[in-house]
């Protein structure tokens, strides 16, 4: 290989880069920080295995979480013979290898279903009705007024929450043996009696129509790499690694021992902010325990934030000592790129940030898909597409995200908003209910995931980040990141 080898895309790959891709054992783990270059080194680490190790294209596959990260790095890969997928359409690609006829159930079907349970058969059955009646803690004798107890917003709670259970049941690939030791765990609450019924019947009905739902189809995909020599894969990439659940962990051994295949995971534990939809950091931080000879890298210089930028986002998410540590540089250096903008009326908070940026590339961040509108009246909006709007008196283009959804990108300049101290602030105080705690880890650290999301919000700047903080109540974790006063300016 001569030196320009590892220059990709017109970037030069540094030697941390460069080690863990000549370096990969059978089985390798690559922590990559915020803006490191991980997918220009799994792009280095494709054109190493096409170019040196003479692995043919259709013998790469590449897994990232979701359509919009499949879709960019086939883009950048440019070869339509290596196999990019999601960890659904993986499996969908493996059902088809085996000519297995499927129906993908439809959106609405399982909320289709928990609205006849309830207005059909619950009210029909002594059994269900009681623990119904226990779970809302009520006394409901009519059925009139049982029925427009199921129009308040109070059953809509109920109904997100049993959702959000049979989501985490379903990807942590659990069995309804599991779900019976649940009953002595929680002395018989009665909703889970409810939430036993509703999937039962929601396997009875997926069965009756061929219906596969997104888990249905690793676990199908799975069965088959457990019986059948299915793909001809040597070499298997995973991105966003630390996003992974225990049925994608489980679907990624099978597919790997089916191949004999050798596995590189590429991650950042200081980026896992899915935990709500059932992905398992346990997972990414003991890979060891998981995979034989695991081989780390660390990929630690970053070349989207500046450095004094990654040393106050980098000390905030390190008070939870359980994430990975890692010694984070930039060549880049801006003396004080966290810019607090205190406030009593929001909207002028946000003129003033905008106005002081100019016409650079700006992206809003919040907690919540509606925060926008504590900021800027619905009026004065003129939404585009993917997020981009126009606001009132201005000629140029904006973009509001949540900060789950940014999550891959990166903006000239960051605007965070809705750092209150709240119940629907940042972090939000929120509590998860007690039942999802049988199936998923109570935090170790207090706000660990959210202390995730703000690590994640401050590092999606190339240059500056604007804090909108009101001046009474304000977030507690604008209180401690104001300790970094070197690093601050307010305006």
């Amino acid at each position: 290989m001569n030196e320009d080898f590892f220059i990709i895309n017109g970037y030069p790959l540094d030697n941390q880069q460069i080690k863990a891709i000549i370096n990969a054992g059978k089985y390798s783990l690559i922590v990559a920080g915020a803006g490191s270059g991980k997918t220009l080194t799994m792009i280095g680490k494709i054109k190493y295995l096409l170019e040196v190790k003479k692995i043919k294209p259709e013998e790469i596959l590449c897994i990232s979480f979701t359509n919009e990260s499949t879709k960019s790095l086939k883009e950048k890969i440019k070869n339509d013979y290596i196999h990019v997928f999601t960890f659904h359409k993986l499996a969908i690609h493996i059902l088809k290898l085996e000519d297995l006829y499927f129906e993908i159930a439809p959106n609405d079907f399982l909320d289709n279903l928990i609205k006849n349970f309830f207005e059909n058969q619950v009210w029909q059955n002594a059994f269900l009705k009681k623990q119904f009646i226990k779970t809302i803690k009520k006394i409901i004798i009519r059925k009139k007024k049982y029925l427009a107890f199921l129009k308040t917003s109070n059953f809509r709670e109920l109904v997100k929450l049993i959702k959000t259970f049979i989501s985490l049941y379903s990807t942590n690939n659990l069995t309804k043996n599991d779900f019976k030791s649940f009953f002595k765990e929680e002395n018989n609450n009665p909703l889970l009696y409810l939430i036993y019924t509703i999937i039962t019947i929601y396997e009875t009905e997926k069965l009756n129509n061929n219906y596969y739902d997104f888990d249905d189809l690793i676990k199908q995909a799975m069965k088959l790499c457990q019986t059948k020599n299915i793909c001809k894969y040597k070499e298997i990439i995973i991105d966003e690694f630390q996003d992974t659940s225990k049925l994608r962990l489980f679907f990624v051994k099978e597919v790997v021992k089916n191949n004999d295949a050798n596995l590189t995971v590429v991650g950042d534990d200081f980026q896992s902010i899915y935990k709500f939809s059932g992905c398992n950091l346990n997972i990414f931080l003991n890979f060891r325990e998981y995979f034989d000879n695991v081989t780390t890298f660390k990929i630690e210089n970053t070349y989207r934030n500046s450095q004094e930028l990654i040393k106050v986002a980098g000390d905030f998410v390190m008070k939870n000592n359980r994430q990975i540590k890692k010694d984070l540089k930039s060549n880049k250096h801006l003396n004080k790129p966290i810019i607090i903008i205190k406030y009593f009326n929001p909207y002028k908070a946000i003129l003033k940030a905008l106005k002081k940026i100019n016409k650079d590339e700006i992206l809003i961040l919040g907690r919540n898909n509606f925060d926008i509108y504590k900021f800027i009246p619905n009026e004065k909006i003129k939404w585009l597409e993917n997020g981009y709007f126009i606001l009132d008196n201005l000629n140029y283009k904006l973009r509001y995200l949540t900060i789950h959804k940014s999550k891959g990108l990166e903006s000239d300049n960051v605007i965070i908003i809705n750092l209150i101290n709240a119940d629907l602030g940042f972090p939000t105080k929120i509590k998860n209910h007690s039942l999802t705690y049988l199936i998923q880890e109570k935090d170790f650290f207090l706000y660990e995931e959210e202390r995730r999301l703000f690590y994640v919000a401050l590092t999606r700047t190339k240059n500056y980040c604007y804090l909108l903080v009101p001046f009474f109540n304000e977030s507690i974790f604008v209180k401690e990141i104001k300790k970094y006063s070197n690093y601050i300016e307010y305006f």
